[in-house]
């Protein structure tokens, strides 16, 4: 029985999978008034305004990832107590792995069954608690594999790096191997996803760590980002 009134965002870059996710909130039994979303980029905006209890996102495949794990850690920061649910095939283990570190992040499979998308998304609306934690990859790597990956990314050979890091091209693909290993990358396709997130994920392990020392505390979002920078 729908006994609560609940503000819900949800957002899909594919219309046809917008469809699908607005009917199955709408089947939900809570009482909820459903908003969708046009943009990511207009998330912390809409989320400011209207302090809802859930955001659900599709990143689907026709969706640049770009931007998306930094848009999660900052809904993280600044509105912890907001249920983030997200359903992809992209990246799954590294999605997986990023939501240990957001307690109101919970990535779901995006071909799981109605019936087990319902289950958890209800969850999510009536609990404070992550949905689950799935075990799988890595995401705090070292600082010199990030690197690597960054520069590769960027267009440099392996060659270019091991001459720009000051370490033998054995070393470098060693790096580039042993990260891929802890990111559960696999396929090309994972690999071009991979390239459009990993500044942002080298941000994160860098704000990660920086938690862990207690010297995240005093820096806000856009002091740390240009520090990172620097």
């Amino acid at each position: 029985m729908k006994t609560r009134n609940e503000d819900i965002l949800f957002f899909s870059s594919d219309k046809l999978a917008a469809l699908g996710l607005e009917s199955l909130l709408s089947s939900l039994p809570v009482a909820c008034q459903l908003h969708e979303l046009w943009s990511l980029s207009t998330v912390m905006a809409k989320c400011e305004k209207m302090k809802p209890r859930l955001l659900v996102c599709i990143f689907h495949e026709n969706m640049p990832l770009t931007g998306t794990l930094k848009v999660l850690y900052a809904l993280q920061q600044q509105f912890p107590t907001m249920q983030i649910v997200v359903l992809t095939r992209r990246l799954l283990p590294l999605m997986h792995a990023l939501s240990r570190y957001l307690p109101s992040l919970t990535v779901l499979d995006l071909k799981s069954s109605r019936q087990i998308l319902s289950s958890r998304l209800l969850t999510s609306i009536n609990t404070n608690a992550q949905i689950q934690l799935v075990e799988g990859a890595d995401i705090l790597l070292p600082d010199r594999q990030l690197r690597v990956l960054l520069m590769m990314a960027w267009g440099y050979s392996i060659e270019h790096i091991g001459i720009r890091l000051g370490i033998s091209h054995k070393t470098v693909n060693a790096h580039k191997l042993n990260a891929l290993a802890r990111l559960q990358v696999k396929s090309k396709n994972d690999m071009a996803d991979l390239y459009m997130v990993i500044d942002e994920l080298r941000m994160i392990v860098s704000w990660l760590r920086l938690q862990r020392n207690g010297k995240l505390s005093e820096l806000s979002f856009q002091s740390l980002e240009e520090l990172l920078e620097a």
